[in-house]
């Protein structure tokens, strides 16, 4: 028994220390970098600004909340910042289609095809997926298996949901102090991806791991909030809804669908 329990301290005390270095010496490492270095690279700038900016909008939130006594200003604080990138991840496509019909151009008609193409290619792709991932969750359009859910009402709904989230919050934590050490090892040794003959430097595309599981995080812990609220009885604000959407849930019928059939010859 006593062995059992000193393995299970153990256990706990490994865990601690990798969530400290994570979270705590690895980040004071890259800031003082970033602020030592006589010419911060622009992705290094870009990192810092989603860093503060998740700090700025946490607190915000908090202030504002902690003012009007209410989770709102906290709920919408959070799920502004999420749609920002959402919204961004979006606008990464236009540049992900430009420089694929670049590189067709190039290729069959100049026979001059770059040596980069393929991996802006996945980088894009990966960004905007990764991006979206948060945003997806804010307007619950993840795949769902929900025949039995939609007929629940709201309060069981709110039951349902609260459980797997709460089950998800510390995976991701984990996840996230994961994928911001696999981040931070490719930063410090600047690692190239090995990829194509470009072979250019992989850690910013690494860091948008960072940021899909940073949003993700904050995305999740709304969620527990909007469902603790809804069980006490409370009205939680929804998120604006998608273009051509009346609203986020999932089970209402898209009206610009739903027009288009109507118009249909009988």
């Amino acid at each position: 028994m006593l062995e059992m329990a000193g393995k299970f301290f153990t256990f706990v005390g490994d865990i601690t220390r990798f969530f400290s270095q994570s979270f705590f010496e690895e980040p004071a490492f890259f800031f003082s970098r970033v602020i030592d270095a006589p010419t911060s690279s622009f992705f290094e700038i870009l990192f810092v600004l989603f860093l503060t900016g998740v700090v700025v909008t946490l607190a915000w939130g908090v202030i504002a909340a902690m003012i009007q006594v209410s989770f709102n200003p906290l709920i919408q604080s959070i799920e502004s910042y999420v749609r920002f990138f959402g919204k961004l991840g979006a606008w990464v496509i236009v540049f992900l289609i430009i420089s694929m019909v670049y590189e067709v151009i190039a290729r069959y008609i100049f026979e001059a095809p770059t040596k980069w193409a393929f991996e802006v290619a996945y980088m894009l792709m990966g960004t905007v997926f990764m991006f979206g991932i948060a945003y997806c969750l804010q307007m619950r359009r993840h795949i769902r298996v929900d025949f039995l859910f939609a007929q629940a009402n709201d309060k069981t709904k709110a039951v349902i949901d609260l459980v797997g989230y709460v089950v998800l919050v510390p995976m991701l934590l984990w996840l996230t102090a994961g994928v911001w050490d696999y981040f931070f090892q490719a930063y410090r040794v600047n690692e190239t991806s090995g990829e194509s003959a470009w072979n250019p430097i992989i850690w910013p595309f690494k860091f948008t791991f960072v940021i899909a599981f940073v949003l993700l995080l904050l995305q999740v812990i709304v969620e527990v909030l909007k469902n603790i609220l809804t069980l006490l009885g409370y009205k939680v604000p929804d998120p604006l809804p998608v273009e051509g959407l009346s609203s986020t849930n999932p089970n209402e019928p898209n009206p610009l669908i739903s027009e288009e059939i109507s118009r249909e010859p009988r």
